[in-house]
């Protein structure tokens, strides 16, 4: 018979082989295995925390800065109170032969008109303490020889130490037989230490200040 063409398997339309059918492996997509993920939560987490600790430590910083600079001001305050009472105002010196203590706790002066100025460091825990309501230690004034005291420093203000040295030791205005005890006028140099209380310790500040001052006042 002529006409007829000899066709080969698997060449021709709808004859099975490969021809023009598609193989299904071709298109799949490939996803992420369990592993990969465990990696990223772990990359995520760290992240997020690393940003987290870095907002705290900046939020803790800049309130250590704000109670500073709080406690800065307190204590310009107070040492302003304190040298303008030792210019204006004498020492106390005890009856010769005694003297003062080095450093001595209360600071106790006296005005040309006979008006006494105290100063003195209070636990807020002790009995009668003018700190109770500031609930730290203050630094409290008194204007009648210590039978009532008012605190000067502010809230959260904690005075770790008060110390006042007074040179000379003895009272140089009061004479010894013919002569005075010394020629030297009195001055008095002021120590503190102070402490901003804060729950948090990382947000506490301290600050020591120190000055020194001589009296207007020469009584001879």
């Amino acid at each position: 018979m002529t006409g007829v063409k000899n066709r080969e398997p698997g060449t021709g339309n709808g004859e099975p082989g490969t021809g023009n059918r598609e193989r299904g492996t071709g298109n799949r997509e490939r996803g992420f295995t369990v592993v990969e993920l465990l990696i990223v939560v772990a990359i995520f987490s760290i992240a997020s925390i690393s940003i987290v600790s870095t907002y705290i430590n900046f939020t803790r910083l800049h309130r250590r800065v704000a109670n500073a600079e709080t406690l800065g001001q307190d204590l310009r305050f107070t040492m302003e109170l304190l040298v303008r009472a030792a210019r204006n105002n004498t020492v106390v010196y005890p009856a010769l032969p005694a003297s003062l203590s080095k450093p001595v706790g209360t600071l106790n002066l006296i005005s040309s008109a006979g008006t006494p100025v105290s100063f003195r460091r209070w636990g807020y825990a002790e009995i009668g303490s003018p700190c109770l309501p500031l609930k730290a230690d203050c630094l409290a004034l008194s204007f009648d020889n210590g039978a009532t005291w008012t605190a000067i420093t502010g809230k959260n203000v904690n005075i770790d130490r008060f110390d006042a040295y007074v040179t000379p030791l003895q009272n140089p205005f009061e004479a010894v037989g013919f002569a005075y005890n010394n020629n030297d006028q009195p001055r008095v140099t002021i120590v503190m230490d102070a402490t901003y209380k804060n729950v948090v310790a990382q947000e506490q500040a301290k600050l020591s200040v120190q000055t020194s001052v001589s009296s207007r006042l020469y009584v001879r």
